[in-house]
């Protein structure tokens, strides 16, 4: 048997393998949920959150934000979630939140725009670089902390794993946004709030090699704690 058979069967075992609960991460990320919501409220505020958003007929401010809360809840149990296995997702999986999170929100936004053209009349001429700026702001916390959490403990696909929680906390972020901007231009939607979520993807990536990847531990040290176990 060769070296890349038997780390197949490995793999294959381990796919196989129930995921079993490990309770300090479940309460960990249990805090970072009220923790990320803290910090999305004090950007919220500090940039008068209650007053900016004034404009925007009360059906769209409903529809829009409950729909960026379904959609970041179900981009986050995706992406966090294991789905039964000891490994975690599979590839297919995080990249279809990487790439199904911002395209089904910006599906959802262009089609509020082309059947109420209204919502798109007030400040059609801002960019977004605030919403962009906030988003980011907002996300940066939850993906830090989802990323230790899961610290060295994806042997696979720790690049896809990051990228999609990067996705899933740019949508997250991209609630308390939605709630702030009055804004509903498909250019503006597309540069504030679509594409820092591609960012934080990015970010997310990054963060994955650099922590979420699980490493071998040196040998020498291995046989160091070994020699420690004897004595």
């Amino acid at each position: 048997m060769t070296t890349e058979d038997l780390k197949a069967r490995v793999l294959a075992s381990a796919r196989a393998t129930r995921s079993t609960p490990r309770r300090p991460s479940q309460l960990h990320v249990w805090l970072v949920l009220p923790s990320s919501t803290i910090v999305a409220a004090a950007l919220f505020f500090a940039f008068d959150g209650l007053h900016h958003g004034q404009g925007r007929p009360a059906w769209f401010y409903v529809a829009s934000s409950l729909g960026w809360m379904a959609v970041a809840a179900l981009s986050l149990w995706a992406a966090f979630g294991r789905g039964g296995s000891a490994l975690g997702r599979s590839r297919p999986w995080l990249t279809a939140v990487v790439v199904g999170t911002p395209a089904l929100l910006f599906a959802m936004m262009f089609a509020f725009a082309v059947l109420h053209p209204e919502v798109t009349l007030l400040h059609p001429e801002r960019i977004g670089y605030r919403c962009l700026g906030l988003t980011l702001a907002g996300a940066v916390f939850p993906l830090l902390s989802l990323a230790f959490i899961r610290r060295r403990s994806d042997p696979v696909h720790p690049v896809a794993t990051g990228a999609a929680l990067g996705a899933a906390c740019g949508a997250a972020a991209g609630v308390m946004v939605e709630l702030w901007c009055p804004v509903a231009a498909p250019r503006h939607v597309a540069v504030g709030h679509i594409l820092p979520i591609a960012i934080v993807s990015v970010f997310g990536a990054l963060m994955g090699a650099r922590v979420i990847a699980m490493r071998a531990r040196p040998v020498a040290r291995e046989g160091a704690e070994a020699q420690d176990r004897r004595k």
